[in-house]
């Protein structure tokens, strides 16, 4: 077989494949959108919303259930996105950081306070977490269990793709910036990286859709700061606006892949993540709160980069959007972070003036929901089970979570009864990858973050 026929086969095979496994979902057993915004938090949305700048989170909270979703520690990414994705803790799933130390397991980083890697981390051999690492099953290994079809894009701790009836586009850091070396590793879609996609064919329909920093058009960046104004301010500032800029290409990136997903290949429960609320966050807060603690924030430099969070909130509404107008009257929209943000000082790493506190945010809109609700006492555990309620799929009672019934409509709750069974079992995963040079290079951007030393 030549080498255009045997593209012509690879794609040929992957509509086969995802047409048979992405087919429409029935109707009467619903289906669930699930966008995951990193570090979200009801402070800074609360004050936009009374200021009109964020219609869709208003359309939220008016017509939906809104509550807080509390976080837990170790306060990372990593652990707290495969909480939600597995509904049990980190002493089960495995996932306690972003890094491993050499092969060994996923539980040996130590963890420093607000979920920051301490000492053992400065050691040479550590890598990221995988999911090969996940020590239980995610929702998209249970849900194929009961003939529910799954699309995942950008979730944390997906990579390498695991097989799942729909799709995964994995994350292993969307776009990795090698600081030591301004070399950009520029994907979800690397070269010679395997398993970022499952089908691994998808790769090759997705690749037009990325987008690098350069690719950003000027009006767009002057939504978030005055390039000219940048460029007067010292190293430290221009470089937290560099590293923006590649979160924001990234957020682009899993834009146009999830929305083109999303309306080709409909599945039972979709789920995307949004990275860069919390990477604008962990950079600029000082600049948008420059008297919270002794940053040293010249008027200039606020000025300058004081409006880069809230516009983010914007940009991020917009996004939220897009699956407004496109879900129906089947669909349940669940809007979620795994944290909120408070005003930090690491001396030493003046690029990282915000962290992690643990408000978070959780919205429900759509079928099965109560409208105009408020709902207490949520947490990451309970995410899952009440997903899982809606679908109309069994809950296991080893989950430690419960389902939110304040955020339901009583009467769908009463048609829709809860279904059970007594565990999902361990987690399955194919061979561990080997160490990459990528790996490399996800560490290093790891510590332009603050997350590791």
């Amino acid at each position: 077989m030549n080498r255009q026929s045997a593209k012509a086969f690879a794609a040929g095979a992957l509509a086969a494949c995802l047409a048979a496994c992405a087919g429409k979902a029935p109707a009467d057993r619903g289906r669930v959108v699930i966008f995951g915004v990193d570090g979200a938090d009801w402070q800074v949305i609360e004050p936009l919303v009374a200021r009109g700048r964020l219609p869709h989170f208003k359309r939220l909270i008016d017509e939906g259930a809104t509550g807080t979703l509390m976080s837990m520690q170790p306060s990372a990414s990593p652990s707290l996105w495969t909480t939600i994705a597995t509904g049990v803790r980190p002493e089960r799933h495995g996932i306690h950081g972003f890094v491993v130390e050499g092969g060994g397991s996923p539980g040996d980083a130590a963890r420093g306070e607000e979920g920051r890697v301490e000492p053992a981390t400065r050691r040479e051999d550590v890598r990221p977490v995988t999911s090969g690492m996940r020590r239980a099953p995610a929702f998209w290994n249970i849900l194929p269990r009961y003939g529910r079809k799954v699309g995942v894009v950008g979730w944390l701790v997906t990579w390498p793709a695991e097989p799942t009836n729909g799709y995964i586009v994995s994350s292993y850091l969307p776009y990795i910036y090698n600081w030591s070396t301004g070399r950009p590793l520029k994907g979800t879609i690397v070269s010679g990286i395997p398993k970022q996609t499952f089908p691994e064919a998808l790769a090759g329909e997705l690749a037009a859709e990325k987008v690098k920093p350069a690719d950003i058009r000027p009006d767009m960046v002057l939504r978030f700061y005055e390039p000219d104004r940048v460029r007067t301010l010292s190293q430290d500032d221009r470089e937290c606006v560099e590293g923006f800029l590649w979160s924001l290409a990234c957020d682009e990136t899993y834009r146009r892949i999830g929305l083109r997903l999303f309306e080709k290949y409909p599945v039972d429960l979709f789920a995307i993540y949004f990275g860069g609320v919390d990477v604008s966050s962990h950079r600029f807060w000082k600049f948008a709160h420059p008297d919270a603690m002794d940053y040293g924030v010249r008027p200039d430099e606020a000025a300058a980069l004081g409006g880069v969070i809230d516009a983010y909130y914007v940009y991020v509404d917009g996004l939220l959007g897009e699956y407004l107008d496109r879900v129906g009257k089947e669909t349940t929209l669940v809007v979620l972070s795994d944290h909120g943000f408070k005003a930090v000082l690491f001396p030493g790493k003046p690029m990282t003036s915000g962290h992690h506190r643990m408000e978070g945010v959780l919205a429900l809109y759509g079928r099965g929901v109560r409208r105009g609700g408020k709902f207490e006492g949520a947490g990451l555990l309970d995410v899952l089970p009440t997903v899982f309620r809606l679908l109309d799929v069994p809950i296991a009672r080893d989950l430690e979570g419960k389902v939110l019934l304040q955020a339901l409509d009583p009467e769908f709750a009463r048609v829709h009864p809860a279904a059970w069974v007594s565990t999902y079992g361990a987690a399955e995963h194919g061979e561990a990858p080997d160490e990459s040079d990528l790996d490399r290079n996800v560490l290093q951007r790891l510590r332009s973050l603050g997350y590791i030393n």
